[in-house]
């Protein structure tokens, strides 16, 4: 019985229960009305973050095929050198994921409110639950290190050194690229945990929610940006040759490429420089980590019973009120007043819609910016602008649309629509037309600003003035097909939209971005040669709202009500077993 109850005893030390605990608040929903609405285990979230590193390398199987190599008749092909590239790939991939979900999952690296309420009724000291919150997340980074870069820690290697045949090539090969991989992740990992612990080290507490968020939507278009920068490589080390040094030295990939390198016996001098500039970084990340989340813990976790989940202070000491004479021209009436109100205030002030805007748009604002430098060389030198030149505008503008769009989906607060339900009459809301106007007092004003200052400054303001008439008839007629049966007060519904469909949706919108881009700039291009053609476009246009104003008159009358709450389908249903 004695042996029995130690070992009982021992399964439930206290720390190991708080270490088990901060582990599992990293995967639990974000949603704290105690929704149901479904999340992804840690089981789910390993595999999903296993699999790029595993695709990655079985593409690159024809690369260093010896057979492949023989039919496309290389000679002389020396698979350590090419590997280079390669590596430089995985190290991206492995820091940007690790990056993102540590981003993504910034507020579950500090207490809240709830763990407050959960762990200070508790006899354990503050610094026990430093230490065991600390322990958690470092086991978390060990674990996502191995579990983004072993798949890839194998066959990688295995694919380089298959005309080698040694097992000693393998090992060195295999080696270098686990050391790589894994203190990139490892890195990634405790810049954005030392980047926390400073944040919070100088600001004030009413201050440090607002500024996080704005610093977590920065590092993701960072993290997305190296990301792609490994397709632009060739851009800066061969266009621009002299930017190649100032490159590799700022940007942190190219660091533990030297530690690959140098690993794998092939660094030059320079690369040995880097590799030991990247370890010296990595003990950086780790001591400012430390130092920095030690010394504001506690100062953070006696302030939570004090503190607000609200983005920046409840007390707002300025506002800037709109006009009533502007109100009332932009505004039928008071309820689309108000909604629209709401609507502001949840997209500037709620912390889920604000990273997902930030993250989705910022991966069209890095295609975009990729797209511009392709004609930033060359402009100077034609009278009208290049296909790359006209793209930028239009990636943006879908990527703003189709982002408010799906947010509308996400439901600011569950079961908390009831003012609506109440105040809303079926027969003359028009929720279409309240998030119509929403999406285009968010997007025309800067299209019409910013893209036309910036097109009239390089081309005049005429081609300027044709740009924007183009991208507004554009934008308008994507906001009225987006919002096609739309029958929901925006931010209202109590059905939390699945993680799998929102990233089905948004990888057909990337899609569509890449096939529909091209072809309406070339479109664009041609009309600009002959501003006659311009009347193609009106055309085109007259018939394309005339085809939406008929699809809603004819096949959506009977969906005309609002609706608060939104059932998933069926099993059988979506089999179309009934």
């Amino acid at each position: 019985m004695k042996r029995r109850a130690s070992r009982q005893f021992k399964r439930q030390d206290p720390f190991r229960t708080l270490v088990a605990y901060f582990v599992k608040r990293v995967f639990a929903n974000d949603d704290e009305q105690g929704s149901g609405s479904t999340t992804l285990g840690v089981g789910a979230v390993l595999a999903i973050l296993a699999s790029p590193g595993a695709f990655a390398s079985i593409f690159l199987m024809d690369k260093y095929s010896t057979l492949m190599q023989w039919f496309r008749g290389q000679k002389n092909f020396n698979p350590y050198r090419a590997s280079i590239a390669d590596g430089y790939f995985f190290v991206v991939l492995s820091m940007t994921i690790t990056g993102l979900v540590m981003v993504l999952r910034w507020n579950r690296l500090l207490p809240d409110r709830r763990d407050f309420a959960n762990l200070a009724v508790l006899p354990i000291p503050i610094r026990n639950i430093f230490l065991a919150n600390f322990t958690g997340l470092f086991g978390l980074a060990l674990v996502f290190g191995i579990d983004v870069n072993a798949v890839s820690s194998f066959l990688f290697p295995v694919f380089v050194t298959i005309s080698d045949g040694s097992f000693s090539a393998f090992a060195r090969m295999a080696m270098a690229h686990a050391a790589a991989v894994f203190s990139a992740s490892l890195f990634s990992f405790f810049a954005v945990f030392a980047l926390v612990g400073v944040l919070m080290a100088v600001l004030p507490s009413r201050l440090f929610r607002a500024v996080s968020i704005a610093a977590r939507m920065v590092l993701v278009v960072a993290l997305l940006s190296e990301f792609l920068s490994n397709l632009f490589l060739q851009l800066f080390t061969g266009r621009l040759p002299h930017l190649r040094e100032a490159y590799m030295r700022w940007l942190p990939a190219y660091w533990f490429l030297g530690v690959y390198e140098k690993v794998a016996g092939i660094a030059t001098v320079r690369m040995n420089s880097l590799a030991r500039e990247a370890m010296n970084a990595l003990l950086v990340a780790v001591v400012i980590a430390l130092v920095a989340y030690a010394l504001c813990y506690r100062r953070h976790f006696l302030r939570l019973a004090e503190s607000l989940d609200l983005v920046g202070s409840a007390r707002r000491r300025f506002r800037m009120p709109l006009p009533q004479a502007l109100a009332r021209r932009l505004f039928r009436n008071e309820f689309e007043r108000g909604c629209q109100g709401f609507m502001w205030k949840v997209t500037l002030r709620s912390e889920r819609h604000l990273m997902f805007l930030g993250g989705y748009f910022g991966i069209g604002l890095v295609m975009a910016a990729q797209t511009a430098a392709d004609s930033v060389v060359h402009v100077s030198r034609q009278a009208l602008p290049s296909d790359d030149w006209l793209a930028p505008a239009f990636i943006l503008a879908f990527f703003a649309v189709t982002a408010l769009r799906f947010a509308f989906d996400m439901p600011a607060s569950f079961e908390a629509n009831w003012a609506f339900r109440i105040t809303t009459d079926s027969a003359t809301a028009r929720p279409g037309t309240i998030a119509r106007r929403f999406i285009l007092w968010a997007v025309l004003p800067w299209e019409v600003l910013v893209v036309g200052g910036i097109t009239a400054r390089q081309f005049g303001w005429a081609i300027a003035s044709e740009h924007v008439a183009t991208l507004v008839t554009l934008t308008i007629l994507l906001t009225d097909a987006v919002l096609i049966g739309f029958r929901k007060i925006p931010f209202t519904c109590s059905r939390q939209l699945e993680t799998r469909q929102l990233l089905i949706r948004i990888l057909s919108c990337v899609l569509g971005v890449v096939v529909a881009v091209p072809v309406l700039t070339h479109f664009e291009r041609w009309m600009l040669q002959q501003p006659a053609r311009f009347a193609v476009l009106a055309v085109l246009a007259a018939g394309a709202c005339y085809a939406l104003w008929r699809h809603k008159r004819v096949t959506l009358p009977a969906e005309s009500s609002v609706i608060f709450e939104e059932q998933s389908s069926a099993a059988f249903e979506l089999l179309k077993l009934v």
